[in-house]
């Protein structure tokens, strides 16, 4: 999975802009992370790898700017307490340290990590 993080401005209707123009070339977004700073947001984008080229085209053709590029694991769990706990433990048990963590579509957990590999091997992906 390719985690593409875009800043937007902290304008009426962005976000709905942002996700209708990858809506409108059809490309399926498997998690995402949104947050307002100062006079911009941060947006999360997680695609599949063989989509990112395209989503990063779409967004920068409708003006977006792709601030970075990322390898991210989605890890599937079950809708329980202590699901995020089990998980984050399970990637520091490996060796890899959580830096950005969220909920993807499909009862997945979005993990960003140092030392991904390790985490990738942990849970089986």
């Amino acid at each position: 999975m390719k985690d593409l993080t875009i800043i937007i401005p902290q304008a009426s209707g962005a976000v709905p802009e942002l996700w209708g123009s990858l809506g409108e070339a059809r490309i399926n977004v498997e998690a995402a992370i949104s947050f307002a700073r100062e006079h911009h947001r941060v947006v999360h984008v997680v695609v599949e790898d063989d989509v990112a080229d395209q989503a990063k085209e779409t967004l920068e053709t409708n003006g977006y700017m792709v601030f970075d590029i990322r390898d991210v694991i989605l890890v599937p769990v079950e809708d329980r307490p202590g699901a995020l706990a089990e998980v984050t433990r399970t990637a520091e048990n490996a060796g890899a340290e959580v830096y950005m963590l969220g909920v993807g579509t499909g009862n997945r957990v979005l993990l960003a990590a140092v030392n991904l590999d390790a985490a990738r091997q942990a849970f089986g992906l």
